[in-house]
């Protein structure tokens, strides 16, 4: 697990005792590609963390998936505001390959947040993170040309191209795929 303990030291200095009792709570599950982790109506039992595989986080409007996230290895992975609230999901979180996660469930997240106030500071450190993500997102997505969109993307997840399929990038950018595509031959990423 110490993929998981660099994860957690790497965001907030905990003493080493009181990591290695957290990630004791930890179980390794591998899932396959196409499992469905986080639906609507149903309330996330588990925190995931990756340790290999990709999935994507993402709503259903008239048939189609609006994709607003995406997560890899290293990343811990869970629809939040359903696990931390303990109520249903809004969207789905689905395995795009076969994926071997950390899990954690929700009994032992909290065991651990009242046991070890080092615990909880971590997760509003990773808390803070998150929404500063999500709102550079909410901004970007707003105020940027496609190409902006593009560029931004490659400049911070240039890897992704490899692992997750090109519509479904195009479809977290709001980028048509057929000019995704086109921008993929025609812009130079530094």
């Amino acid at each position: 697990m110490e993929e998981l303990k660099k994860s957690i030291i790497k965001t907030y200095s905990i003493p080493e005792a009181i990591v290695d009792d957290f990630i004791s709570y930890w179980e390794t599950i591998s899932i396959p590609k196409g499992t469905i982790l986080s639906e609507p109506d149903r309330t996330d039992k588990y925190l995931y963390f990756t340790l290999s595989g990709y999935q994507k986080a993402y709503y259903v409007v008239d048939g189609k998936q609006c994709i607003i996230s995406f997560t890899q290895p290293n990343h811990f992975t869970c629809a939040p505001e359903s696990f931390l609230t303990n109520k249903p999901s809004k969207y789905y979180f689905e395995c795009i390959t076969d994926s071997v996660f950390y899990r954690l469930s929700y009994r032992d997240f909290i065991l651990n947040t009242e046991k070890h106030q080092h615990i909880q500071r971590f997760f509003m450190e990773a808390l803070m993170g998150l929404v500063n993500n999500i709102t550079d997102r909410f901004i970007k997505q707003t105020s940027l040309t496609i190409e902006e969109k593009y560029k931004d993307f490659m400049n911070k997840n240039a890897q992704l191209i490899h692992h997750i399929p090109q519509k479904d990038i195009a479809n977290f950018l709001s980028i048509n795929p057929t000019n995704f595509s086109k921008l993929i031959n025609k812009v130079p990423i530094q």
